[in-house]
């Protein structure tokens, strides 16, 4: 069940990527994940809304996710999540099933590999941020067959078992749910 939480999606980036802001209401502490671009519009929502933003969350190290992490790093006190590896300017490497305290929210790390050797999705409050991972109808592309049928035996362990009701945020298209993708998504 999604809890209460200052949430908003942008477009963001030269390929126009989904990059998500999240905040606790009561300490104003927030995360973005996926910062493929910075814009006026992240930046006002955050000074209206009174955010603190103190860290960034990245499903993967491509280019489109990471093209806004230099101003994000030149205008605010961050701390960078990634995979191992991922992304080289990410100042804390993720383990499977970390949990991470943003303000009150927490998210848990949760590995999958296969689109990049270690990305990573964001479970909490109701939600996942799959990044390319999982996606409305699709999941991302990889270099081999064998990273494909890696990148699905990982969601099917790691995204399905989570309760059906649960929403998925990817970098790409629209939301969705795991119910659905569980019975309608062709890759399974």
């Amino acid at each position: 069940m999604i809890t209460n939480f200052i949430f908003k999606r942008f477009t963001i980036g030269g390929y126009g990527i989904n990059g998500f802001l999240i905040a606790d209401p009561e300490t104003r502490i927030g995360v973005f994940i996926d910062p493929g671009g910075f814009n006026t519009e992240i930046e006002n929502f955050i000074k209206e809304q009174k955010i603190q933003l103190n860290f960034l969350f990245f499903t993967h190290g491509h280019w489109d996710h990471t093209e806004g992490l230099p101003e994000f790093n030149s205008r605010y006190k961050i701390e960078s999540y990634a995979g191992q590896g991922e992304v080289q300017e990410a100042r804390h490497q993720l383990q499977e099933g970390e949990i991470v305290k943003v303000g009150n929210l927490k998210f848990q790390a949760i590995s999958i590999q296969g689109h990049t050797p270690h990305g990573f999705s964001f479970y909490g409050h109701g939600c996942v941020f799959t990044g390319d991972a999982l996606m409305c109808g699709s999941i991302g592309g990889t270099n081999s067959t064998k990273n494909a049928q890696y990148q699905i035996d990982h969601i099917r362990k790691r995204i399905f078992t989570l309760p059906d009701e649960t929403l998925v945020f990817p970098a790409h298209g629209p939301m969705t749910s795991v119910g659905i993708e569980k019975i309608s998504n062709p890759f399974f």
